[in-house]
């Protein structure tokens, strides 16, 4: 006697419908007007809302650098202004303290250069751990 595939099977790749079209299965037709990546990423308002911040990020980046010590400008990785805060990056803790003692004497310098921005954050940003390869 025939034996019927079971509809509650796990693995049901012989019972699925095919579609019409290519063979391809129902959800996974051919669109008609196909899109660029670029297309699609920037049509995403959080991908935009952060290439639009950029700019600002790489100027303040620049002006600290400019402001600060040459030994502490090295250690800067970037600069986010965001609200009434401005979020500093150091490399590594230990600059990352020196980096906030820093800015806490600069604060009106800050505030002159924007007046939205009421206090100063430092956080540490590592740098990407290389592969084992990469070593050697």
């Amino acid at each position: 006697m025939h034996k019927k595939s079971g509809g509650d099977k796990k693995t049901g790749a012989r019972n699925r419908r095919k579609s019409g079209r290519l063979g391809l299965p129902n959800g996974l037709r051919k669109a008609e007007n196909p899109k660029s990546i670029n297309e699609i990423l920037f049509n995403r308002s959080s991908l935009r809302r952060i290439v639009d911040s950029i700019p600002a990020q790489q100027s303040w980046a620049e002006w600290l650098r400019a402001a600060l010590a040459d030994e502490l400008a090295g250690h800067l990785v970037s600069a986010v202004p965001k609200e009434a805060e401005l979020v500093v990056f150091a490399d590594s803790p230990a600059w990352g303290a020196r980096l906030r003692y820093a800015l806490a004497a600069m604060q009106s310098d800050i505030a002159a250069r924007d007046s939205a921005i009421s206090h100063t954050t430092v956080r540490v940003q590592l740098p990407a751990a290389s592969s084992p390869r990469q070593r050697d």
